[in-house]
């Protein structure tokens, strides 16, 4: 690694110290809105078929020196206004001025999106459905990281998943976190253990955009993408140097420090990204068990929210040309340091990792990926990824102790033998394309290897009373591999001005493995079975465009999908590391088949929407208590394929820019989810008709946003409901006297508010923001079930900061 980042800063400073030719031609002169005649700041000034460029200042004016002799056509691009080119001619030794007005782009239709294809198209004109989350999106919502950023988006829902260490999920047309492929710059470097707590360790501060496409994506992306893909597309240089400094305060401690830094050398063909983050949140503890609000409203004296200290630090390097014309390389590398605590919080309780009822972990990872691309004559165009990833986690909970503990009359074990659960994960993954234009088509094909390799170990006890063993403490280690390699074909037809016809395929091969082995004997047989998966999948998939007029859009998708049984998060976090769950070599991969159509209407300053979405879902894998001949091997739980399942629904949203101050935007789904049977686990009891209903998808869904902005100002309101939706409860700890209490549960509806307020001063942004306005929190908890967790667990926050951006 110190090898890379020392080869990476000499040639840095090489490639920046190569000078310019100097031609002395100059260029100058402003830039402003056609509609209100005023300067338009910050917007990108560049020279088209060069890597020469600019950025206007606050004041919307911008200079160039030493540009090419002769015709050069000057491009003018901005967020919210639509690209601008002019041609000028420049003469050696002599100054030229171009003023630029520019047409607004209220709903940012000619934002660029290349997740839906893996090629580069308009937002309008994409023939697979893309919505795109923007900076300025993610800046109105105050969002410090990927889960944040994810909140508010139509169709897909971010949640809790555990009181004690706030582990989070990201659920996409009610399928949940394992069907959903996370994507960095169109490669999939988020997996595994990143799946568990990656959603809130991933910064936005390097991101420059996020682009999601519903609907099983799995014959371009491969395993998990069954739900869709989610494509976080970092940020690039600006064309001049600047410098951002944030700084952000919030009750509860919780706090924000931000660096970013972006500059580019004289003849602008290099450009450099570095950041650095700092977040710091205290443990909050406003609510407790109870079974109606005024209960819940009690403090139990246990983290509501973790205590967590995160620190994100890279940066990325963009060469264009390196080595010959018409190539570009993007270096890029991050690291990633958590650590989070949680527990009872009375008397700092739960800084000692070791104690019952605490949690703790700590997080270290690493990416460094590389990124080549040539074009050449003739419209071909080959890329070129390859990316790495180490990802290590060391982890603390009251497992260990309180099984212990239950199985040696209450007495506490040698503190000398508590270990953490230790994990080491790393990955490789490397994807190989080429694209070429024939005619009306657009062929691209291509190659992708995947290989992930994670290393476990903690300690466990027997717990079964019909075990001989009963009471044993012992160590687990725990090896598994993946190894995936994927072929791919599309097409995309051009037929007329009006229809397009994408078809596509990809055949992908998987292999996986895990094997367990424990420092003692601690069941019957001399050591636990190893698992071994392999299978081979095809995905097809058609999609089809059709553009009725300028104003209207038809589109329709229909593909298949797999997810392999490889990296299921309750193994990473419910039971990490441990032989306790159960994955037998016949567990049948899931497949999806999913359709999906849309019509839009795209007006000067309206959006409207409506998508029709269903995915039928085969062999859905479930967690499970063992059954008794697996119980038998010495497992507690484990993987089954549960039943066939289906979630469908309709998207209604619109967006408008009411006038050149204010945008209105609101959406709403309808969705249904449902298992074809009953669940094995709730049959014959009064909840078994409710078990047919998929857990934690809600009926509906909607979010409304407001943005003001007159001059320097910007107010903000952002509103989300969540409609009625089941979910499971189970009682682990059962009182004799009572019973057993699991339930499923049909929550109640409701509403969230979050505002924002910002003013700029001379480059010098001011905000202030309110989170949760109501203060609403769900009213039933329990602290048995960690996971019973479907709203707020506490109230309203706020936080102010203030953020300089600096131009050099």
């Amino acid at each position: 690694m110190k090898r890379f980042f020392t080869l990476t800063v000499g040639l840095l400073l090489l490639i920046f110290c190569h000078a310019q030719e100097k031609t002395d031609a100059m260029l100058f002169g402003d830039v402003k809105s056609v509609t209100t005649k005023e300067h338009i700041p910050f917007v990108s000034i560049i020279v088209k078929g060069t890597t020469m460029g600019t950025t206007a200042d606050g004041s919307g004016h911008y200079k160039l020196a030493n540009l090419p002799v002769g015709k050069c056509v000057i491009v003018a691009r901005a967020l919210g206004y639509k690209t601008l080119e002019r041609e000028v001619v420049m003469e050696q030794g002599k100054a030229v001025q171009l003023f630029f007005e520019l047409e607004d782009d209220m709903l940012n239709l000619e934002q660029v999106v290349v997740t839906g294809t893996r090629t580069q198209h308009y937002v309008k004109d994409v023939p697979v459905r893309t919505e795109v989350i923007t900076a300025k999106s993610l800046e109105s919502k105050n969002a410090c990281n990927l889960y944040q950023a994810l909140e508010g988006t139509p169709g897909i829902r971010v949640e809790n998943q555990c009181q004690y260490c706030n582990f989070t999920m990201v659920r996409m047309q009610g399928l949940g976190g394992e069907h959903t492929q996370v994507l960095i710059d169109g490669q999939p470097m988020y997996s595994g253990l990143a799946g568990v707590y990656g959603l809130q360790q991933l910064s936005t501060l390097d991101i420059g955009r996020i682009e999601v496409v519903k609907g099983a994506g799995s014959a371009l992306y491969g395993s998990s993408a069954v739900a869709g893909a989610i494509n976080i597309v970092t940020k690039e240089p600006s064309m001049a140097p600047s410098t951002l400094v944030d700084v952000q305060m919030g009750n509860y401690k919780s706090n924000r420090y931000n660096i970013s830094s972006s500059l580019r050398n004289e003849r602008g063909n290099v450009g450099l990204n570095v950041y650095a983050q700092r977040m710091s949140d205290g443990a909050i503890d406003e609510t407790g068990t109870g079974l109606s609000r005024s209960e819940v409203l009690k403090k139990d004296g246990v983290s509501d929210r973790v205590e967590t200290n995160l620190t994100n630090a890279g940066f990325s390097l963009f060469i264009d040309n390196p080595f010959s014309s018409n190539e570009k390389l993007r270096i890029r590398g991050k690291s990633v340091f958590e650590k989070r605590q949680g527990g009872t919080i009375t008397d700092d309780y739960y800084k000692n990792p070791l104690t019952d009822g605490t949690e703790g972990i700590t997080t270290d990872r690493y990416e460094a990926d590389l990124n080549y691309t040539k074009s050449f004559a003739g419209n071909s165009e080959l890329n070129f990824m390859f990316g790495y990833v180490n990802h290590s986690r060391e982890a603390t909970n009251d497992s260990f102790l309180g099984d212990y503990m239950a199985t040696h009359q209450d007495s506490a074990p040698d503190v000398r033998n508590m270990r953490p659960y230790l994990a080491d994960e790393y990955s490789l993954t490397s994807t190989l394309s080429l694209s070429k234009k024939i005619g009306g088509h657009n062929v691209l094909v291509g190659v992708q290897g995947f290989y992930d390799n994670l290393k476990e170990s903690g300690m466990y006890v027997v717990v079964d009373p019909a075990s001989s063993f009963v009471g044993e403490a012992y160590r687990s280690n725990a090896k598994k591999s993946a190894r995936e390699f994927g072929a791919f074909l599309q097409d995309e037809w051009s037929i007329g001005e009006k229809l397009m016809v994408v078809p596509g395929i990809r055949c992908d091969y998987h292999k996986s493995g895990e094997e367990y082995t424990t420092d003692r004997q601690v069941f019957s047989a001399s050591a636990f079975p190893e698992t071994d998966f392999e299978q081979t999948s095809v995905s097809p998939r058609l999609a089809i465009k059709y553009k009725l007029s300028d104003k209207f859009t038809f589109r329709a998708n229909a593909g298949t999908g797999f997810r392999a049984p490889y990296g299921f998060s309750e193994d990473l976090h419910l039971c990490s590391g441990s032989p306790r769950v159960w994955k037998s070599s016949d567990l049948d991969p899931e497949t999806s088949v999913s359709y999906n159509f849309s019509a839009d209407y795209y007006g000067r300053a309206m959006r409207v929407s409506v998508n029709l979405f269903r995915t039928d879902l085969k062999d859905k894998i479930g967690f499970t208590d063992a059954d008794a001949n697996v119980s038998a091997m010495g497992y507690n739980y484990q993987w089954k394929n549960i039943d066939d399942a289906f979630v469908q629904g309709v998207e209604l949203s619109a967006m408008a820019s009411i006038s050149r101050h204010f945008d209105f935007g609101v959406d709403l789904t309808y969705n249904q989810g449902e298992y074809k049977n009953v669940r094995e686990d709730w049959v014959g009891t009064s909840y078994e008709k409710d078990s047919k209903y998929i857990s934690r998808f809600p009926a509906i869904t909607g979010n409304l946003k407001l943005e003001y902005s007159p001059n320097t100002w910007v107010f903000s309101l952002i509103g989300s409901y969540q409609g009625e939706m089941y979910i499971d409860y189970y009682n682990e700890e059962v009182d004799p006297l009572v019973g057993d209490q699991s339930k499923i549960k049909k929550t109640d509806g409701f509403m969230l508010f979050n505002a924002r307020v910002a003013k700029t001063i001379r480059g010098v942004k001011l905000y202030a923001g309110v989170n949760n306005i109501l203060g609403y929190v769900q009213t039933e908890k329990h602290l048995d079930d960690a996971a019973f967790m479907y709203a707020p667990v506490y109230g309203t926050t706020f936080y102010g900061g203030v953020a300089i951006e600096i131009l050099h």
